[in-house]
């Protein structure tokens, strides 16, 4: 009886264990100075290492009247993520579309796109890698229709104020 009790505490405890602890709270605003206008806003929640980040960047799919080679503003969101070391975290990524807060209804969707992983190199600097692949076949009326593949590695540098 005492190895069955053993056994099963061992098991429960065994996630828990397994949990990696982040390195430093990265909370903040990240970029890359040399391409100004997009950028990740980062925040890590006390006590549970959740994480939620936006990357503010442009949509290829919608060109801005505005000017010749401008888009619309385009959020991706990491709605949580897995530590795999101290340093880095990776977690599944979403295109959301929705209405003001001000207004009523449920007119809102969101698409798993893809995946963002963040390395730390220190409390200021990092890398910032996105795999953005939205799924074929989705109808016009959703958020990630139209989104092209993409991926690609950026330095980022918390942003000082």
């Amino acid at each position: 009886m005492k190895k069955l009790i053993a056994i099963v505490l061992l098991t429960l405890a065994w996630p828990a264990a397994a949990q990696v602890t982040p390195a430093a709270n990265y909370t903040d605003m990240w970029y890359l100075a040399a391409e100004s206008g997009w950028g990740v806003s980062f925040t890590q929640h006390a006590g549970s290492n959740q994480v939620f980040a936006v990357w503010y960047t442009y949509d290829p799919r919608e060109p801005d009247s505005s000017g010749p080679g401008r888009f619309k503003p385009l959020w991706i969101v990491m709605p949580g993520g897995t530590w795999t070391t101290p340093t880095s975290i990776t977690g599944a990524v979403f295109v959301t579309n929705g209405q003001p807060f001000s207004q009523t209804g449920s007119n809102t969707g969101a698409t798993q796109v893809g995946t963002f992983t963040f390395t730390f190199s220190g409390t200021s600097t990092g890398t910032f890698a996105y795999n953005i692949a939205p799924p074929a076949g989705l109808p016009a009326t959703d958020p990630a229709f139209g989104l092209p593949s993409f991926s690609g590695t950026k330095s980022i540098t918390r942003q000082s104020f």
